[in-house]
């Protein structure tokens, strides 16, 4: 019984000091997480699809100090042909493009806001961008909320999957 509370109140004290992580929801994001799947339903038409292949890959990476960073793609990107990128080559590359981006970021209860610093869609540098996420294990499901979709303009609801892997 003794060795109990010694060892509950050095917990606490360890976790006060900062030495011992408290458990948390952002502690459990923190971490980086592989891409294992991309899908969108179209708001209007509730149409779901895969835009990027069955196979996009990428990574987001989450800090404990509270920045992220993602880089996500369609799996076959193709080389250029001619040995150098031509302008079609890069719009190619681009439109490949699943998400580009680097925040600081907050979390409340399962919604993760992103302040967004830098990204491939200029119109969210300096803006917010939220998510909702679910971790099982080591499976972490990301929706956006209601965002336009660039490659057609329409409104869409975006599901990622992710495995951790650090």
């Amino acid at each position: 019984m003794k060795w109990r509370v010694m060892l509950a109140v050095l917990t606490t004290a360890a976790i006060w000091a900062g030495i011992l992580p408290a458990v948390s929801v952002e502690n459990a994001l923190v971490g980086t997480w592989q891409l294992k799947s991309f899908s969108l339903i179209v708001v209007d038409t509730k149409e779901t699809s895969r835009p990027y292949g069955e196979n996009p890959t990428g990574y987001i990476q989450f800090s404990p100090g509270g920045h992220m960073v993602m880089f996500l793609a369609a799996g076959e990107l193709k080389p250029p042909a001619a040995g150098h990128y031509t302008d079609a080559d890069r719009a190619d590359v681009h439109r490949a493009i699943v998400g580009a981006y680097a925040a600081s970021y907050t979390v409340e209860g399962n919604m993760v806001t992103y302040h967004v610093l830098t990204s491939w869609r200029p119109e969210w540098i300096g803006r917010d961008q939220i998510r909702y996420f679910e971790i099982n294990g080591k499976n972490l499901t990301i929706k956006t909320t209601p965002v336009t979709f660039s490659r057609t303009g329409q409104s869409i609801v975006a599901t990622l999957t992710f495995d951790k892997v650090e």
